[in-house]
């Protein structure tokens, strides 16, 4: 009732914007529908802009038109939904999708290890740790979030991430 109650009282001026940070966490699946039919609603009817700050990925993709994913404070891969959910580019993208539940009964992928410590993160890509494609230059070298038409990423090996991925 509480998130029904904040979201509505954001809303209440016409916002052109809305910073919505984790919108649906802790409801029940009829709630959280709710919540997000009512912010769908709102981005069709009033041209609201949200951004959506979320650990759901199931939510990302009911209400973005454009994802950008973050590890370690930082993006690593940005563009359209439908390019990124598809076709991820960064091994950390691609670890969050396959560790996504589905309706099926196989055993969840889940990324390996555990996210860095903020105080003292490791050299190169923050990571190179986890990653099933990292080599040498990723323990060194931290590469730049490069912009490719309408995708964006910061991975040394994305080329082989999107044929893995596909």
């Amino acid at each position: 009732m509480r998130q029904r109650a904040v979201i509505a009282m954001a809303l209440a001026l016409g916002p052109s914007v809305l910073l919505a940070d984790e919108p649906t966490t802790a409801l029940d699946v009829t709630v959280q529908a709710q919540i997000l039919q009512l912010l769908a609603r709102r981005q069709r009817e009033d041209d609201l802009a949200t951004l959506l700050v979320s650990h759901d990925l199931g939510v990302v993709a009911r209400l973005a038109q454009d994802v950008a994913v973050m590890y370690a404070g930082r993006i690593v891969e940005q563009g359209p939904l439908d390019d990124v959910y598809t076709a991820p580019a960064h091994p950390y993208t691609l670890g969050l999708l396959e560790a996504m539940p589905e309706e099926r009964t196989t055993r969840l992928k889940p990324i390996p290890g555990l996210p860095p410590d903020p105080r003292n993160p490791p050299g190169g890509c923050a990571f190179h740790p986890r990653c099933p494609f990292a080599t040498d230059v990723c323990r060194t070298e931290d590469p730049p979030l490069i912009e490719t038409g309408d995708r964006a990423v910061a991975c040394h090996h994305s080329d082989q991430v999107i044929k893995e991925s596909a």
